[in-house]
């Protein structure tokens, strides 16, 4: 039992978000997980986002059997438009993403929540294991006690850090400020992450491994399209503009250089674009440094520098292994 139980109903209200779109088979692991978190004062917010297998009669069940869940059902939209719309009816101060075919460990919530009260910081980050059926694996991350915002939005950009949404435990207040374009199906995380991390004003980290990254066969992350690869430059050139039109792109310049490389990265590794098109070109001219290419590892900096001459290794790969595959 938590140490801490006594005085949960004297602590502020966090509103976990949960995204569900045909995921019926992976719902109960995540919502037991939440509703059994040592953690109480919780607003579970699930928003379905036009499922066409039983996942909304699952998430009516729970509503049912824990008043804490709530249930919001909408049109298909993608994930960013799920968040969006479980923001927008939060009542927590804190806000808590976590995917529908994740789960959490017990004292999560509850361990994020005491370190923000401990250092005072607007954005608390833990620790994730990437998980199948049968094992878990942690995933790399830098510990580290508090940063400011812009220590920590470097520590991103050189890779000690994971682009991601969920295990962070968020002040509601910073989170109205992020605006992630309807439609964008890659990288949405790294712009979403980015903006929280600039309008914060402390950022602390728990050692804590207690989210479990469920990676599932079938994920619309994990099929390179062409849609995704321009969406990764559509991206940086988001981020990009985010620090102009704040008049702070000269001071963020080489973590937007490091920035835009990996979304490069990303963009090939969704099978690329033309060689040619502007925001490939743009990235290579402004971008392309070896005081930059050095905070990546010598097999992303070998396949940049074959994109830039018309070769995209990661597309050479995957039909390699679709001819393994086929035999």
């Amino acid at each position: 039992m938590s140490r801490f139980i006594k005085i949960n109903n004297t602590m502020d209200k966090i509103s976990v978000i949960i995204p569900v779109y045909n995921i019926a088979s992976y719902l109960q692991r995540c919502l037991n997980s939440v509703i059994s978190q040592t953690y109480k004062n919780l607003e579970i917010i699930v928003v379905n986002d036009g499922s066409l297998d039983n996942s909304l009669e699952i998430l009516e069940e729970y509503a049912i059997r824990d008043e804490r869940v709530v249930v919001l059902n909408k049109e298909n939209g993608g994930v960013t438009s799920c968040r969006r719309e479980g923001l927008a009816n939060a009542q927590g101060k804190y806000i808590f993403f976590l995917d529908g075919d994740d789960w959490l460990e017990s004292e999560s919530l509850e361990r994020l929540y005491l370190l923000g009260k401990q250092q005072d910081a607007d954005i608390i980050v833990g620790n994730a294991y990437y998980s199948t059926d049968n094992e878990d694996i942690e995933m790399f991350s830098t510990n580290f006690d508090v940063l400011s915002s812009k220590e920590f939005i470097h520590s991103l950009a050189i890779g000690k850090q994971p682009w991601c949404l969920w295990m962070k435990l968020i002040k509601k207040s910073i989170c109205h400020k992020m605006v992630i374009p309807d439609g964008l199906s890659m990288a949405e995380d790294m712009l979403g992450v980015l903006q929280l991390s600039f309008y914060a004003r402390v950022i602390a980290k728990s050692s804590y491994y207690g989210y479990h990254y469920y990676q599932r066969q079938g994920a619309a992350t994990k099929t390179p399209t062409k849609k995704h690869a321009m969406d990764a430059l559509l991206a940086a050139k988001y981020i990009s503009d985010f620090f102009k039109a704040r008049n702070v792109y000269s001071d963020y310049f080489d973590d937007i250089a490091i920035i835009n490389l990996r979304c490069l990265l990303t963009c090939c590794n969704q099978g690329g674009v033309d060689r040619e098109e502007s925001l490939v070109k743009q990235i290579y001219s402004d971008f392309y440094r070896t005081k930059y290419l050095k905070f990546l590892i010598w097999q992303h900096r070998l396949i940049l520098a074959g994109f830039k001459r018309g070769i995209n290794f990661y597309r050479i790969l995957f039909f390699i292994r679709r001819l393994h595959i086929g035999f």
